[in-house]
């Protein structure tokens, strides 16, 4: 049977001039990702792109070795047009078991971040543009997948329509980051009730000193309703009933967690503390496997935020895991970090006096599925090989619609083809992230 063939997903090609262009395959390795092209090759690479996908036999005889050399892995600008088979719902099951286990079994005991936190970080930008790009950074800057606004804007937007900030609020954000979050809720909440503003009180609090100073920069334009303080979330008991609200954007994944197995129960040390903790909460691991992983920080800083909070108080965290599945490793650069268990979180709340209900964050913020976006190879082409071959510095860390690009880079825009834009919701990860979730609490009275 005669192969069909097809540009290879992610490759794009700027017109460098008249007779010379510039491609991209994002499948090459190294500086060889970017090659020149000239007119005859160029006019072979437009013999694919002027269609879907063309028969191997249609294909001029006079194309056919160059055809045969873009094929080939070295720098694949061709490739077979298979449809890659759908993963099946009992696939996905079954890998995210698998990767429960062998996130068990590389974990030996106790895994605390803490240590990273405190003393590794020395440049917050950095941190989150390099090592760690959180969903908050990502949308940092107004954007129309949140109706124009910045991840921290609509937050803050968010919790107002929920009339989650009352008059007078005293509020505690923990695990600020660069403050940049801090920053867009206080201004937004400035800007849409001002009033309201005026009467909050608003605390960073951080383990990180070079994060506190980035969010004192940051915030010197609130600085008559701001006030920093220095600590371990997971560790610290924070002032009895001192706040009103208490938001944990993207931190619980730094937290503590321990390996544990049903098969022994052990009663002294963390492993002692993380089965004390849980019959304590009443936490049912009857479903988990032989040996699994427990969020024991998320669970103590629940406790410590349950007694932080003000009857009638509202806290809100935010981070990545699953309704039911045991915590998976994660690695990210330079450290590894582990999802939630956010079953595991809704069960300890009733015993802690707190009233837990989880939401998607991409429906908390009101995320547009549908809009187009500069797919990821398409990305990749563009921003880790194209522009810097051209010389041009941009921020990578950004999701790109079409006008985006256009006023970003209006002279090389004009010149680049073969962009690919796909829906929102279909990027996944922190671009579309309906894998992360918003765990609201309430803190009863009396």
């Amino acid at each position: 049977m005669s192969r069909r063939l097809r540009v290879a997903r992610g490759v794009i090609r700027y017109s460098l001039r008249k007779s010379l262009w510039v491609v991209v395959s994002p499948m090459g390795e190294g500086f060889e990702r970017c090659r020149l092209l000239n007119r005859s090759q160029a006019a072979i690479l437009d013999f694919f792109l002027s269609a879907p996908d063309r028969d191997e036999e249609a294909i001029p005889p006079r194309m056919k070795a160059q055809v045969e050399k873009w094929l080939s892995p070295e720098f694949p600008l061709l490739e077979e047009a298979a449809e890659p088979k759908p993963i099946q719902k009992y696939e996905q099951l079954a890998i995210g078991i698998y990767r429960e286990y062998l996130s068990a079994r590389g974990l030996e005991g106790y895994h605390d971040l803490a240590p990273y936190y405190q003393h590794k970080i020395q440049d917050p930008f950095r941190q989150f543009d390099k090592v760690e790009t959180t969903v908050s950074h990502l949308y940092r800057k107004g954007h129309p997948a949140l109706g124009g606004k910045s991840y921290g804007e609509k937050f803050a937007q968010a919790l107002v329509q929920r009339r989650a900030i009352r008059g007078g609020a005293s509020i505690l954000e923990v695990g600020c980051g660069t403050g940049l979050f801090g920053l867009a809720f206080l201004s937004e909440v400035k800007k849409s009730a001002p009033t309201l503003y005026r009467t909050l009180h608003y605390t960073f609090f951080d383990l990180s000193p070079a994060m506190t100073a980035s969010q004192k920069q940051l915030n010197k334009k609130h600085q008559k309703i701001i006030s920093f303080s220095h600590g371990d979330a997971a560790a610290c008991d924070f002032s009895r009933k001192a706040y009103d609200l208490i938001i944990s954007n993207e931190m619980i994944a730094d937290l503590p967690v321990i390996k544990l197995s049903r098969k022994r129960s052990r009663k002294k040390g963390p492993e002692g503390e993380a089965w004390d903790l849980s019959r304590k909460l009443g936490l049912d691991f009857s479903d988990g496997p032989p040996d699994f992983i427990l969020n024991l920080g998320s669970l103590r800083f629940l406790s410590n935020l349950s007694r932080a909070l003000k009857p009638g108080g509202k806290a809100y965290i935010v981070e990545y895991g699953s309704p039911h599945g045991y915590p998976v490793e994660h690695f990210i650069t330079d450290h590894k970090e582990y999802s939630i268990h956010f079953g595991h979180l809704l069960g300890a709340a009733p015993p802690l006096g707190l009233e837990g209900t989880l939401h998607v964050l991409t429906d908390f913020l009101g995320f547009y599925p549908s809009l187009e976006v500069l797919d990821s190879l398409s990305h990749s082409a563009l921003f880790t090989h194209l522009l810097p071959f051209l010389g041009i510095e941009a921020d990578v860390q950004r999701v790109y619609t079409k006008p985006l690009l256009m006023r970003s880079f209006p002279r090389i825009m004009s010149k680049v083809e073969n962009l690919s834009y796909v829906p929102l919701r279909s990027l996944k990860g922190i671009a579309y992230p309906d894998g992360f979730y918003v765990l609201e609490l309430l803190k009863k009275a009396g």
